[in-house]
């Protein structure tokens, strides 16, 4: 994998996208920043990382080996590779948050947006980007964000850190296949935080519920039973849960 370390950006995801502007046969690439300006988070949130202490990084992925409709497969792929690089260094009580917050813990150590770029109805490519506090120790105004070092004591090198997870990316890009797609979403769906568990989720209006994760459809959608005798199925922007 091709490594870029750059100082100061705005976003990852964007300068990989820059990046493709210029080469568009640009190979598997990762783009690491010592500070992001405007990193970006699901639901249009924004990541704020303390600079020098945590990974901000987006991984060019050239055409991986799924079609638009199984996107999630390159999500789930991505976020057990990162659990399981992560578990190598000890954290504790690792999990997915749908569709994939890594947790320690019950706390927020990592998020992931994945932008795919599709041209004639194919997957051409795909930016992921990360965002993994590291050895953070204040998170003002985020009572649910942690760190490596916060759960564990422990100091870490970015760089080792780094090299672990892009180890762990390559090898969940190499099985990442419409026919594994089983196996992807099995693996994702054992590491599943609350699943089999009752939750309360919340509504975008605000209004709440209590229900339990069944499982992760092939398309990412979060299968919920509501009762003795409903299940339903919810896409990112219409339901959250509260933890």
């Amino acid at each position: 994998m091709h490594l870029i370390k750059v100082s100061a950006i705005n976003s990852t995801n964007s300068f990989a996208r820059e990046l493709l502007k210029e080469n568009s046969q640009l190979p598997l690439t990762c783009i690491v920043a010592k500070k992001q300006l405007q990193g970006r988070g699901q639901r249009g949130t924004s990541w704020d990382a303390e600079e020098g202490k945590n990974l901000t990084f987006s991984v060019f992925l050239p055409r991986p080996k799924i079609n638009p409709a199984h996107q999630f497969l390159l999500s789930a792929t991505v976020a057990t590779s990162l659990l399981t690089a992560l578990k190598s260094f000890l954290l504790p009580r690792l999990k997915i948050k749908w569709p994939n917050d890594i947790l320690s813990a019950n706390q927020k150590v990592a998020g992931i947006l994945i932008e795919n770029i599709l041209a004639e109805g194919k997957v051409v490519g795909s930016i992921i980007g990360v965002g993994l506090n590291v050895n953070q120790k204040n998170f003002q105004n985020l009572p649910q964000a942690a760190s490596m070092s916060t759960v564990t004591g422990q100091e870490f090198e970015l760089d080792e850190v780094l090299k672990v997870i892009l180890k762990e990316l390559e090898s969940g890009f190499a099985e990442l296949s419409e026919e594994n797609s089983e196996a992807i979403l099995s693996a994702y769906k054992n590491d599943l935080f609350r699943r089999l568990i009752p939750s309360t989720f919340k509504y975008p209006d605000g209004q709440l519920f209590t229900g339990m994760i069944l499982d992760v459809t092939p398309a990412g959608k979060l299968l919920v039973q509501k009762d003795e005798e409903e299940t339903a199925e919810f896409d990112l922007k219409e339901v959250s849960l509260c933890y």
